[in-house]
């Protein structure tokens, strides 16, 4: 306090010194430098200030949604506040991303090829080359910095989930985060996916812990944040101008919504898959988005005909559906609520405002749909069976929801197949650009090429910022995406993106003047574990000016193209680290590789000294998939409450904790059987060592035993789908608390413990040599 009094004291002195003194000339431009005040002039403070009149812009990534998913594209679902943007703006129909997330997101926000700025596929399992090692070089500066240089406002909330996992705790490196890569203001998540209902959320550098709420969804929250920052500016300059990238977890899975727009849905989707994309298809041709003389694809191999299926199937993907669309009308009722803070703000004309998605549709729920995607994260696929156990809270915080294929292939109408393939059904995905003060077209159509490296360059030269020569103190490299901000008046434009290259995991494509040559390298893209010899590739080679769903393969009967096509392929995949080609399945090899020889080099052993959390699975012991023991030294209160040790939450995870002085053990396995080692006495008040020793039996078996000072006093048997991988991207380790989901009764964790954490040992069993 009494420093404070000393500045208002001093601040008053000095004003009224200032009102009693001699007049001094006004700032000029420049100060003038004497040895003194009295002989000096003071200059005018300058900060950069963005362009006089420059745009806000609203950036909203939406996750793995396809061509034909939302009602402004002809989808089946309600999606009026982005069908709003659109009619105030322009939607491409020709517009590309990668075949997947973290690839997308880096072009995307640098404006350069994915595999240039090293994430040529996904960045949870990076390896040792150029092209997949996850770092984005400092002389790719995002569009953030760019702006951010330029007097804007920055802030990135949701998804962010292109950075090295190992760099998402607490102990950083931030480089890779947003903050690190040009964002003031960060809040959201640092893994492929999020529990919509119990998220594990970063804001900045912290961690979030979240009060529990029986309405909480993520979407929400997301727009609360964005609505709140936006406001924010008030207390300085309204009028600065931002660029705010709002990357949803949804449409992703799991699939989750409120309960209200999973009512909404019930028995939409009951006429099935085939039905689905004739209705769609049919809108399409009626907006004028595709050509009128455009037909369905085939269904892929095992995609069943939906007559072909039998009722429960019927019943079950229907149900399916029903989750995606709720969850998806749920995040455009959220965004819809930022829109409306524009406007009200007098904001809304003067922002640019881009929808897009990361990629196709996606398969990954395998010919089923999955009941939990951590289930389909370690190979295991669930049975009908399996899924229909949780048919009814399919969509609610109890399943982590994963729609079947079938669905996949409707929603990215009229292309064939989906995420991860280079085909047009990958990679083809909506891009509506709205800005009413810029833009005088309304609810029009563009169908220039154009590919996610575009978005940068668009950014800037709508805010009228030429690309910094430095960021992050280095010379930048060259866009690889160019402006479409020739198209906006321009409806027939030629293309000024004439070439493009696509790859990510063996799937590959290459794109030139309105002719494109495709591998398909691995279709079954749910089983990451397979290993396609690339000796067996088949190049297919199309001619999308007249056959834009890649129905009709001319390899065979034009050699000379298809030549030309792949010789450029190799020139392009030269240029931009492609190579070497890598399966999905070497990629998680390499994974593993380099953390056995991590463990290995530590002797097995992880010490920890007192409590600490949000460690991810990736700097944790491996304890999802091994065998080990963990020794806790612990000062315990009296019935003592709380976590000692836990890992992954109700969807997959462990805790051992205390329950009024019983050390107790609660496992849940991915196929969601819990569990339960309770021991037979409880600790004292004062110092105790508590020890776990888990034994992996197999994969649906282990037995634990639990001891308390060297004496053993719980043991048991544990039954179900044990991790292969790991628990959860998101959920973390944590020791003498559990702020996440949990894998207690009701998806509870055993919180605080009450006590200290003195020191944490974890010793994994080796493997048999």
């Amino acid at each position: 306090m009494r420093n404070y009094r000393f500045f208002n004291v001093a601040a008053a002195c000095l004003g009224a010194a200032a009102l009693a003194g001699p007049a001094s000339a006004a700032p000029g431009d420049q100060p003038k430098i004497g040895k003194t005040f009295a002989d000096s002039a003071p200059g005018k403070i300058q900060r950069t200030t963005a362009p006089a009149g420059a745009p806000n812009v609203l950036v909203w990534v939406i996750d793995d949604m396809g061509f034909g998913q939302l009602g402004s594209y002809g989808g089946l679902v309600e999606t009026p506040n982005i069908d709003r943007v659109a009619q105030q703006g322009l939607r491409y129909t020709n517009y590309h991303t990668t075949p997947i997330c973290s690839a997308s997101r880096a072009a995307l926000l640098t404006g350069r090829n994915s595999h240039r700025v090293h994430i040529g596929g996904h960045s949870a399992i990076a390896v040792g080359f150029p092209g997949q090692d996850a770092l984005v070089p400092r002389n790719a500066g995002t569009v953030a910095e760019n702006l951010r240089q330029s007097g804007y406002l920055t802030f990135a909330i949701g998804k962010w989930d292109h950075l090295p996992q190992a760099d998402a705790s607490a102990a950083g490196p931030f480089t890779y985060w947003p903050s690190g890569q040009g964002f003031d203001r960060y809040y959201g998540f640092l893994a492929f996916d999020a529990d919509n209902f119990d998220p594990t959320l970063w804001s900045d550098h912290n961690p979030v812990a979240l009060s529990p709420r029986p309405d909480y969804h993520l979407s929400a929250d997301m727009a609360d944040r964005a609505i709140g920052w936006i406001g924010a500016r008030d207390a300085t300059d309204p009028k600065r101008p931002f660029m705010m990238y709002w990357a949803t977890g949804a449409v992703h899975a799991p699939h989750h919504a409120p309960q209200r727009w999973l009512d909404h849905y019930k028995g939409r989707f009951d006429a099935g898959w085939d039905v689905a994309m004739q209705q769609v298809l049919d809108r399409q041709k009626k907006l004028g988005l595709v050509p009128a003389d455009m037909a369905l694809p085939p269904l892929p191999a095992g995609v069943k005909p939906w007559a072909g299926l039998s009722r429960d199937e019927q019943r079950m993907f229907a149900r399916q559906m029903e989750a995606f669309a709720a969850q998806l009308s749920h995040a455009d009722e959220q965004f819809g609520r930022i829109l409306d803070a524009l406007e009200t703000r007098g904001e809304l004309d003067n922002t640019v405002i881009l929808i897009t998605a990361d990629n196709g549709a996606s398969a990954e729920g395998a010919p089923q749909g999955t009941f939990s995607e951590h289930y389909f994260a370690n190979a295991y696929f669930a049975t009908l069976a399996e899924n229909l156990r949780h048919y009814d809270d399919w969509g609610g915080p109890s399943t982590y929801p994963h729609y079947a294929n079938g669905w996949a292939v409707a929603g990215n109408t009229p292309f064939r197949y989906y995420k991860q393939t280079a085909y047009e059904g990958g990679t083809r995905v909506p891009l509506i650009l709205s800005w009413p003060g810029g833009i005088a077209a309304r609810g029009e159509l563009r169908d220039q090429y154009q590919h996610v490296t575009d978005i940068t360059p668009t950014i800037l030269d709508a805010a009228g910022i030429a690309p910094a020569a430095s960021v992050n103190g280095q010379r930048q490299m060259a866009f690889d995406g160019v402006s479409m901000k020739y198209s906006f008046a321009a409806p027939a434009a030629a293309t000024r993106h004439p070439t493009q290259y696509y790859e990510m995991y063996g799937n590959r494509a290459i794109y030139a003047g309105g002719w494109k040559a495709v591998v398909p390298h691995r279709l079954d893209v749910w089983d990451f574990m397979n290993r396609p010899v690339f000796s067996d590739d088949q190049w297919e080679l199309y001619n999308l000016a007249t056959d834009p769903g890649e129905q009709r393969n001319v390899a065979a009967s034009n050699p000379r193209k298809l030549a030309e096509m792949k010789a450029l392929f190799d020139r392009e995949a030269k240029a931009n680290n492609v190579y070497p080609l890598t399966n999905a399945s070497d990629a998680w090899g390499f994974v593993r590789q380099t953390a056995a020889a991590a463990m290995a080099r530590r002797g097995y052993l992880w010490t920890y000294a007192g409590a600490t959390s949000r460690i991810p699975e990736a700097l944790a012991p491996p304890l999802p998939s091994t065998s080990f023991a963990i020794e806790a030294n612990v000062d315990l209160d009296a019935d003592a409450n709380g976590t000692i040790a836990a890992i992954g939450g109700r969807h997959g995870g462990f805790a051992l904790y205390l329950r009024k002085g019983r050390p107790m053990f609660s496992y849940r396995s991915l196929d969601l059987k819990l569990s339960e080692i309770a021991a037979d006495r409880t600790l004292r008040r004062g110092p105790a060592t508590i020890m776990l020793r888990f034994e992996r039996r197999g994969e649906s078996e282990a037995v634990v035993h639990i001891l308390a000072d060297g004496s053993e006093i719980a043991s048991g048997p544990i039954k179900g789908a044990l991790p292969r991988l790991s628990f959860s991207p998101t959920e973390t380790f944590d020791l003498g608390q559990d702020n996440g989901s949990g894998p207690l009764e009701g998806g509870k964790s055993a919180g605080a413990l009450d006590g200290r954490i003195r020191t944490v040992n974890v010793r994994i069993t080796p493997p048999a040599r």
